[in-house]
C-alpha cells in the first residue's frame, strides 16, 4: 500500500511515540516499585527477597536495595545532600589469584616444585612477594602465649626466615581452653611479623581436612603484610626427620604442653601474587527540610544500615553445606524499613529541625558506611545535633526492647523512660555510645547517639532470617516510639547536651586484660589503624592520642589493622608503661605517645 506523505509523517510519529512508550515501559519494569503507601511490612519483603541475594555491600543486589531506598527518597519528596542521593565509596570485597604464585622447596639437596591449588594455595590475608628465598624454621602451632607459659618462638631465631606452623590450636577439642584465643590466622600471621619472620606456611592439624583451604578474603582488612601460604600435609611431611611425623609432633605438643623443636634442613623460594578486588557500594542519603529558619544548621540523622551477608560469605551462623541466601529480614531490613517509614511520616509533617535519614552500606563489614560518612559528611558534623539509629528492630519479644546511648545526653534517661511507659515496653538501658552499629561512629565524632534494638536470636546471621518470622505490630510500635523520639529532639529549644559515658557497656569486648580507650576505624588505612576517638578518662585520652590518629606501633609490634593491635594488648597487664607511635595531621612523620595502661573492668580497647 502507498501512504501518502502526511500519512508518512503521522506514521513515523506514531512509531515514536510507540517507541517512547515502550522504553518507559520497560524502565517502570526493572525500576523499584513504588506503593502510594508502602507497610512496614512491604519494606522488608522487598529488601529481604531472596532475589536480592542477601544485599552483600558491592554486589547488584545491595545496589538494587539502595536504588529502592532513593526511589522512596523520591516519592515522599526528601532532598538530596548535593548532586545525588548516593554517597558512593569503595570497599574490599574479594581476592584472587593471579599468575606467577609459586612455591619451590629444597631439602636435602633436592627441589621439589610445587603445584598452586594441588599442593599449596596463598591465603586471603598474605602479602603480595615476588621469588622470597630463606630457610625453612618449624614454630608448632605459632603461638606467644601472653603469660609466656607457652612459646614456640622461645629459644629460637625466626628474623628472615619462612616459619612452617599447624593451623588451630593447642587443646583444640576444648572450647574453654586457655590457647583457643591463639587459633585464628590473623593472630598467627601478626605474631609471625612481630617475630619478623619473613613469611607463613601453614599445614592442617589432624583433626581439620587436609583440603586447601579456600582463596578468600575475611572481613575486616586486606592483607596481613607478610607472605603466607597454606600446604598439604604431605609437602611438610616429605621434610621432616626420618621416623618423625606431624601426627607425633602434634600429640607430644599437645601432651606435654611444650614447644617442640624440629629440624627441616630445608629451603623455600614463592612468590605470591593476588589481587585484592574493589568494589563500589553508596549510603543512600536525603533530607527533609526544616520549618524555623534559626534551626537550619541544627541537623537530626536517622539511620539503618541495608547491607547484610550475602550468601554468607563471612559471619554466617550456618553449619550447612548449602550455599543459600541470607534474607536479613531483621538484620536489618526492619530496621531500614522503619527508616523509610517515618521518612514518610516526617515528609509530611516536618519538623522545626531538619532531617537527615541516612542508609548505609558496609555496616556488615564493620561499620564502613557511617565511617565513611563521618570522615566525609555532606553537611559539616558540628552541625549535626542528634543521631538515632535503628538496628535489628523485628523480634520484639515480650514487649523488652534494649536502647543504647543512653548516656550520650543528659536529655535521654528521662525521655526514654517516659516513652516506654507511653508504649508499654520494658527499656533495657545501656548508657555507652560505642557498639557493633552505625551510631558508634556518630558517637565517636562527639554526638548524642540512641540505638534501637530487639535482641539477638537463633536466626542471626542465618539464611532463616525471612520475613515471616518477624513480629509487624511490635515493629510498628518501636517505629511510633523512634517518631516520638525524633519529634521530642526536632521541638527541643535547646539542641541537646553532649555527655561521654566514663563506662560504655555497649563496646566491643575484647579478650585481654588491660584497656587503652581507643575507638578504632574498622576501615583500611594503608598506614596503620586509625582511631576515630578516644573514651574520656581513658589511658589513651590521658597520653595524648585523639581521634584521627593513626596507630603506626604499640610497643615493639607494628600495627597494620584492627587486628594486629589487639594482638598487642594481649601481652600487657595494668600498670605496663608502652610507647605508641601515631601519625597525626597530614605529616608522615611519626610522634611518640607514652600511655600507662589500666585494668580492663568493663569493655573496649
Amino acid at each position: 500500500m502507498i501512504l501518502s506523505k502526511t500519512a508518512k509523517k503521522a506514521a513515523l510519529l506514531s512509531a515514536i511515540v510507540i517507541s517512547l512508550l515502550a522504553i518507559s515501559a520497560c524502565h517502570l519494569v526493572n525500576s523499584s516499585p513504588v506503593k502510594k503507601n508502602p507497610t512496614l511490612r512491604d519494606h522488608v519483603t522487598f529488601l529481604a527477597d531472596p532475589r536480592l541475594e542477601g544485599r552483600n555491600s558491592g554486589t547488584p543486589g545491595n545496589e538494587e536495595a539502595a536504588d529502592y531506598e532513593v526511589s522512596y527518597f523520591k516519592a515522599f519528596g526528601l532532598k538530596p545532600l548535593g548532586n545525588s542521593y548516593k554517597q558512593t565509596f569503595e570497599i574490599a570485597t574479594g581476592v584472587r589469584l593471579l599468575e606467577n604464585n609459586t612455591l619451590t622447596l629444597t631439602h636435602n639437596g633436592t627441589a621439589q616444585t610445587l603445584e598452586v591449588n594441588k599442593d599449596f594455595v596463598p591465603l586471603g590475608l598474605s602479602g603480595n612477594t615476588t621469588d622470597l628465598q630463606g630457610e625453612l624454621l618449624f614454630t608448632g602451632f605459632g603461638i606467644t602465649q601472653k603469660n609466656g607459659d607457652y612459646d614456640d618462638y622461645r629459644g629460637v631465631d625466626p628474623a628472615g626466615k619462612i616459619v612452617v606452623m599447624f593451623r588451630g590450636t593447642i587443646d583444640s577439642e576444648n572450647p574453654h581452653s586457655k590457647y583457643t584465643d591463639y587459633a585464628p590466622l590473623r593472630y598467627k600471621l601478626s605474631n609471625a611479623r612481630a617475630q619478623e619472620a619473613a613469611a607463613v606456611i601453614v599445614v592442617s592439624p589432624a583433626a581439620m581436612t587436609d583440603t586447601l583451604m579456600e582463596l578468600n578474603l575475611p572481613i575486616g582488612g586486606v592483607n596481613l603484610g607478610i607472605p603466607a601460604l597454606h600446604v598439604r600435609r604431605a609437602v611438610v611431611e616429605s621434610l621432616l626427620p626420618e621416623g618423625t611425623s606431624l601426627d607425633e609432633i602434634e600429640t607430644l605438643i599437645n601432651q606435654q604442653r611444650q614447644p617442640q623443636k624440629i629440624a627441616l634442613n630445608a629451603t623455600a623460594k614463592l612468590s605470591v601474587n593476588l589481587e585484592f578486588i574493589f568494589k563500589k557500594t553508596a549510603n543512600v542519603i536525603g533530607v527533609v527540610e526544616g520549618t524555623n529558619p534559626e534551626l537550619a544548621n541544627e541537623y537530626i540523622v536517622v539511620g539503618a544500615h541495608f547491607d547484610h551477608i550475602g550468601f554468607g560469605e563471612f559471619g554466617s551462623r550456618y553449619n550447612g553445606n548449602e550455599h543459600l541466601v541470607h534474607p536479613g529480614a531483621d538484620d536489618n531490613a526492619s530496621g531500614s524499613a522503619g527508616m523509610l517509614e517515618i521518612a514518610r511520616r516526617i515528609s509530611r509533617s516536618p519538623l522545626p529541625r531538619p532531617v537527615i535519614f541516612m542508609g548505609f552500606s558496609g555496616e556488615e563489614r564493620g561499620l564502613l558506611g557511617s565511617a565513611h560518612y563521618t570522615r566525609e559528611p555532606l553537611v559539616p558534623l558540628a552541625e549535626t545535633v542528634t543521631m538515632i539509629n535503628m538496628d535489628m528492630i523485628g523480634r520484639l519479644r515480650e514487649k523488652s526492647l534494649t536502647i543504647t546511648g543512653t548516656g550520650t545526653s543528659s536529655k535521654w534517661e528521662s525521655l526514654v523512660d517516659s516513652l516506654g511507659a507511653v508504649y508499654g515496653l520494658k527499656i533495657s538501658k545501656s548508657s555507652g555510645g560505642y557498639g557493633s552499629s552505625d551510631h558508634s561512629s556518630f558517637f565517636s565524632q562527639d554526638i548524642p547517639v540512641i540505638n534501637f534494638f530487639t535482641g539477638l536470636h537463633d536466626q542471626y546471621h542465618h539464611p532463616d532470617d525471612k520475613i515471616g518470622t518477624l513480629n509487624y505490630a511490635g515493629m510498628d510500635t518501636i517505629v511510633n516510639m523512634v517518631e516520638a523520639t525524633l519529634n521530642y529532639v526536632g521541638h527541643m529549644g535547646e539542641k541537646p547536651d553532649f555527655i561521654k559515658p566514663k563506662e560504655d557497656p555497649g563496646g566491643r569486648r575484647m579478650a585481654f586484660r588491660v584497656t587503652v580507650g581507643t575507638i578504632p576505624d574498622y576501615a583500611d588505612n594503608p598506614k596503620g589503624m586509625r582511631i576515630t576517638g578516644v573514651k574520656s578518662d581513658s589511658p589513651a585520652e590521658k597520653g595524648g592520642l585523639v581521634g584521627g590518629d593513626i596507630i603506626t606501633q604499640f610497643g615493639k609490634q607494628k600495627i597494620a589493622n584492627i587486628y594486629d593491635y589487639t594482638y598487642a594488648l594481649g601481652v600487657y597487664s595494668p600498670g605496663d608503661t608502652v610507647v605508641v607511635k601515631v601519625l597525626r595531621g597530614e605529616t608522615d612523620t611519626p610522634m611518640d605517645l607514652t600511655l600507662v595502661l589500666e585494668g580492663r573492668q568493663n569493655s573496649g580497647q
